[in-house]
């Protein structure tokens, strides 16, 4: 009955997308630091009643394609107490490389380093972008691709049928059930050598 409970906890997005592992996927108790020196704790995740935590490569060509879509997501939301932060699980990234790309894009969120992948590994983020929504707990609600816009790399649509990160930020605010709650993003693998660790702890 309790695997039956789950399950349907999880169809309705009541549950974190790992119930049934027993894994609860959330951010870290760790603080970080932004591209500007400031610190960035779990208590700003909890003072917010929802994050949206981007993963980035500047050189990602999905990544590159985003830029206006997530400026609007930022714009749309920042009222309605929901912070967006911008992660980068790139290897030997710097401050300068991730400033230079915050500024010609015109993104006015918080951006971390994550050269260690440290959060990629938390949240088990593996492409790059790829999205995840987390309550105040800090506990992931959705995760995957930003909307259905790209359905293979290089292969897109001309009209974005499937807004998933929009459409998981309206029920979860709303109280209502997260019908999508976990998607394939398509784009840029994030590290090897985190994805043979990831694959090797699911079996």
């Amino acid at each position: 009955m309790r695997y039956i409970a789950s399950v349907f906890a999880i169809f309705l997005g009541l549950a974190p997308l790992s119930t049934l592992t027993g894994q609860v996927i959330h951010w870290p108790q760790d603080t970080f630091q932004t591209i500007t020196q400031q610190d960035f704790t779990p208590q700003q995740i909890r003072n917010q009643a929802a994050t949206v935590v981007l993963f980035m490569d500047p050189e990602c060509p999905v990544t590159q394609k985003y830029g206006a879509t997530l400026r609007k997501l930022h714009q749309e939301w920042q009222d309605k107490n929901v912070a967006v932060v911008a992660v980068y699980p790139v290897v030997n990234i710097d401050t300068a490389t991730i400033t230079e790309f915050a500024q010609n894009y015109r993104y006015n969120f918080s951006h971390l380093p994550d050269p260690q992948q440290q959060l990629a590994r938390s949240l088990q983020a593996r492409t790059t972008p790829e999205a995840f929504l987390l309550d105040s707990l800090g506990q992931v609600r959705y995760r995957g691709a930003i909307d259905n816009w790209f359905y293979e790399l290089g292969r897109y649509r001309r009209v974005v049928t499937e807004h998933y990160v929009q459409d998981a930020l309206t029920a979860y605010l709303q109280g209502d059930p997260i019908v999508v709650s976990k998607t394939e993003a398509v784009g840029c693998l994030i590290g090897s050598s985190m994805m043979e660790e990831n694959h090797r702890g699911h079996h």
